[in-house]
């Protein structure tokens, strides 16, 4: 008998993890281009799976290997590939690995289950190791080609039907029969679903929220602030364009302080009254009680129209507010209402920054020389001597404000002088760190990507070229030769996660902690999370409370009082008020919970207009607002939306099919996982609605 060579095993050990690996990262190059199960055999839905998942899995598929080939090499006291029956002995081994990681990944991380990628890595995987056998036969031993894959193949057989080797085969389907179970039953998916949760547990957190007028509700709020010098009042902000005051902290009746809703025209999509700001003056300087809104207007007929302007709300009725509106800026834009951006705030200089989303542009003129858009701006409202008229603008009105002098772009003859920072997407929220002055924002994505970005003076932050921290593989809108930066955070969209809202860095002493950390939140899972900020670039935050509402009608807006509280503004539904203001606090006073079934509306009439706006809020970035498939975002999805204006669509689909692809999402249906699941988010009775809606959509929007 050979004495045990543990040199050669050695060799043999590290060339089967170089090739698990390496199965690994080709399977996931491979499968991003074909099928390696092809859908005439088994039809699998498309699963997104990102490279930091891939080498999760890679790591998953190491260790397990490792222990593995140790033990067997150890306990047989030879390596995989001393003879042809070592190695049918190490194949069948294999299997068993190759199982178990296969399994771990799907029920005890939060890893994408691909059951293409994982086919990719066993067959891949496996090839290596015939191809590594033969090789050993052939230079060692000195067989023929054909002896040489005839060995190992025939050992291998026959080893398979040994005991053992039936044994390796059924474990090794079990994988496979789950991953089709999960998305073909939804009990099942939910059992494992709760095995998942159960192997990674969201530790409990301190913080929770709390209603802070449950005797009041609002019109989707967007937005809840003070007023400069004024503790004992808040001012909420309705997107329908109407700003009331509530007692703080204490409940009280809403007093109207300003309307304008009949100024919006149909607040729809992403449009409304989106941003509200105090002057930094308001109600200390003599006649000083001036705000500044930031609002769409979707009634021009050629288009809408986004604007900033001033009211003055120093005259005691609320008409002759409304009358006191002096327009700043009046922005035509496409008018599909997506990407307007939202936040205007004051800076500790006393200058007006806002933030304007990439959609902000009449059609085809998109050159910063040319229109404000995808940046955010810094204005001197109060239109100071040494500061700079606005130059000429094509597009538009600008008037009654000035431009700082040392504004970055000043003299760049392809930027307007208005612009702080380019190249945001969408920046709906954003805020100032009280200590250091530094802006954080907020910036939403498209398809798959969230960003939370630190802006610095004179700095391109990279949209459309690149989204989190990778490449879009597009071209800019132009070439400007500025200082490029990426984002402190950005997070891929799942089923929830798929809609930043920017925060505040917390600098008070009532959540002690959270001080000097960064508070944001997601729209769309209504989640509330921490992250530090002495970085430059963050990978991990932390959750630590989730408000009741959710998709669009979720967290609108995180904001910090004088006084220390945070609040957080839900919109709730478009078809009937039921916004809320909630205030962050310990998680043994809070009465947010989520809700459920239980607690669902009674069913009602079918009210088109209310299933409307909730395919607009919901539905329409990708699918257009016809449904005809050509929203927005729809050509970064990579994916042929179906044309739901046509009557062959729906002559091919019943109401049920059309259910179930909204209720349980893409993937639970054999279709693309970009499709989310809604059943978590709408009511029973919205997504019955928003199938007659659905079914309705020809006879609105067919082309013939």
């Amino acid at each position: 008998m050979k004495p045990f060579n543990y040199k050669h095993a050695t060799y043999a050990a590290v060339a089967q993890l170089v090739f698990i690996v390496l199965a690994c990262v080709l399977g996931f190059a491979l499968t991003r281009e074909i099928n390696i199960i092809p859908k005439a055999v088994l039809r699998l839905p498309e699963v997104y799976v990102s490279p930091s998942d891939m080498w999760s899995l890679a790591r998953i598929f190491g260790c397990v290997y490792l222990l593995q080939i140790v033990l067997a090499t150890l306990i047989l006291k030879s390596h995989a590939f001393s003879s042809a029956r070592r190695f049918a002995t190490e194949y069948v081994l294999y299997l068993f690995a190759y199982t178990t990681a296969s399994l771990y990944s799907f029920l005890a991380t939060t890893i994408n289950y691909d059951p293409q990628l994982i086919a990719a890595i066993g067959l891949i995987s496996t090839l290596f190791y015939l191809l590594a056998m033969m090789a050993v036969l052939l230079w060692r031993d000195r067989a023929g080609v054909g002896a040489a894959l005839g060995q190992p193949v025939l050992a291998v057989v026959k080893r398979l039907f040994s005991i053992s080797g039936v044994l390796a085969l059924l474990y090794f389907l079990l994988p496979l029969g789950l991953g089709m179970a999960f998305t073909t039953d939804r009990d099942i998916a939910n059992r494992i679903t709760q095995i998942r949760i159960w192997f990674n547990p969201v530790p409990a957190s301190e913080w929770g929220l709390k209603n802070l007028y449950p005797g009041l509700v609002f019109e989707q709020p967007v937005l809840v602030k003070q007023a400069p010098g004024d503790d004992d009042s808040l001012y909420v902000l309705e997107r329908v364009g109407v700003v009331y005051k509530v007692p703080f902290p204490g409940g009280g009746d809403k007093e109207l302080v300003l309307d304008i809703r009949d100024q919006l025209g149909e607040v729809e999509v992403e449009n409304g009254a989106l941003g509200l700001a105090f002057h930094p003056q308001f109600g200390q300087a003599e006649g000083n009680r001036q705000i500044y809104l930031y609002y769409t207007d979707t009634r021009p007929e050629d288009g809408q129209v986004n604007r900033l302007s001033r009211f003055d709300l120093d005259p005691p009725d609320v008409a002759a507010r409304r009358a006191s509106e002096q327009v700043l800026l009046s922005l035509p834009r496409v008018d599909d209402g997506f990407h307007n951006g939202g936040s205007v705030e004051f800076g500790s200089d006393g200058y007006l920054y806002l933030g304007l989303g990439e959609g902000v542009h009449p059609r085809d003129v998109r050159r910063s020389a040319e229109v404000l858009r995808a940046g955010i701006l810094r204005l001197d409202v109060d239109m100071r001597e040494s500061n700079l008229p606005p130059q000429p603008f094509a597009h538009g009105q600008v008037q009654h404000y000035r431009v700082p002098a040392d504004n970055p772009f000043v003299d760049h003859p392809d930027i307007r002088a208005e612009y702080w920072a380019l190249g945001l997407r969408n920046p709906f929220r954003f805020t100032f760190d009280p200590d250091t002055g530094d802006i954080w924002v907020g910036d939403v994505g498209s398809t798959v990507w969230e960003e939370v970005n630190r802006i610095e003076p004179g700095k391109h932050y990279q949209f459309p070229m690149a989204e989190g921290h990778h490449s879009t593989g597009r071209s800019g809108w132009e070439s400007l030769d500025i200082p490029q930066q990426g984002p402190v955070y950005a997070y891929e969209h799942n089923a929830y996660d798929r809609a930043v809202i920017g925060g505040v860095v917390y600098r008070g002493d009532q959540y002690p902690s959270l001080r000097d950390r960064y508070v944001f939140a997601d729209n769309y899972s209504a989640k509330i999370f921490v992250m530090d900020i002495d970085q430059p670039r963050v990978d991990e935050v932390e959750l630590i409370a989730r408000a009741d509402q959710y998709a669009q009608r979720g967290v609108s807006s995180v904001v910090q009082l004088n006084s220390g509280e945070i609040l957080v503004t839900t919109l709730g539904a478009a078809s009937e008020p039921g916004g809320e203001v909630l205030l962050l606090v310990r998680a043994a006073d809070a009465d947010v919970v989520e809700r459920t079934v239980a607690e669902e509306a009674p069913a009602g009439d079918y009210d088109e207009k209310a299933s409307a706006a909730l395919y607009a809020v919901n539905c329409a970035r990708c699918h257009g607002l016809t449904g005809d498939g050509e929203g927005p975002d729809a050509a970064m999805l990579n994916v042929e939306l179906p044309d739901m204006t046509s009557p062959m669509f729906h002559a091919s689909r019943s109401a049920e099919d059309i259910r179930a692809v909204i209720e349980e999402g893409g993937a639970a249906q054999g279709m693309s996982p970009l499709m989310p699941p809604w059943g978590g988010f709408l009511q029973s009775r919205e997504i019955d609605d928003l199938v007659i809606y659905l079914q309705s959509l020809p006879d609105k929007h067919h082309r013939h």
